[in-house]
């Protein structure tokens, strides 16, 4: 049986918004990631080496997987309208667990948007997704993401020694935990400013063609 899917989302808060990305988020995502070894350290991944690369990237914003959808949102600063991060919540293949992960631009930070973004997240997660719990894994020194997962009531579950390979070494990585009756506990009281969600019926994987097998 088919079910439903976010077709819209607008979020926002006191500072921050959270729209689906867009290829025309390329530009801005490259001049704020490409060569900022001061966000690229803490991430998995290594950057851009192209702005096209962003531009395939952003121009799609939910990716329907076999356990569930991915959503990459663009994180605005809402008095100018740039583009100030990005923040993505990858239900595929963990049913009903959400993991998230986020960078903001060097020049907003230190303004609240990454809390306020992960706060409108967990609300989206835990009042419109159905998630039992949202996931954050963090390279272990990484002190500021580590406050505002604390701040948003994340808890450290664990510290995983080598957990990940980057630029040839391994990396120890913290694990943070939210769960949905402890954010309902903690932040029961939530609302964002503005909220717009829109669903859409999701095609049932039966009136798909068949693809055969490649030959050989």
């Amino acid at each position: 049986m088919p079910g439903r899917r976010l077709a819209r989302l607008l979020l926002e808060g006191e500072r921050a918004r959270l729209r689906p990305h867009r290829s025309d988020d390329d530009g801005p995502a490259y001049a704020l990631l490409a060569g900022r070894q001061e966000i690229l350290r803490w991430l998995v991944w290594d950057g851009p080496r192209a702005v096209e690369e962003l531009r395939e990237y952003y121009g799609h914003w939910r990716f329907d997987a076999g356990g569930g959808s991915d959503f990459r949102l663009a994180i605005e600063e809402r008095a100018s309208g740039e583009l100030a991060g990005s923040i993505s919540v990858r239900f595929g293949g963990h049913a009903g667990t959400g993991d998230v992960g986020y960078w903001v631009g060097m020049p907003f930070q230190g303004r609240g948007l990454g809390g306020e973004a992960l706060e409108l997240v967990a609300h989206l997660a835990f009042r419109h997704l159905a998630a039992d719990a949202l996931v954050a894994w963090v390279f272990v020194g990484n002190a500021g993401s580590r406050r505002v997962l604390e701040r948003t009531g994340f808890t450290l579950a664990r510290s995983v020694p080598g957990r990940v390979l980057k630029q040839g070494r391994r990396v120890d990585e913290w694990h943070f935990v939210l769960l949905r009756e402890e954010w309902r506990r903690l932040r029961s009281d939530f609302r964002p400013a503005r909220e717009e969600i829109e669903w859409e019926e999701a095609p049932d994987p039966l009136d798909s063609p068949a693809r055969p097998f490649p030959a050989g």
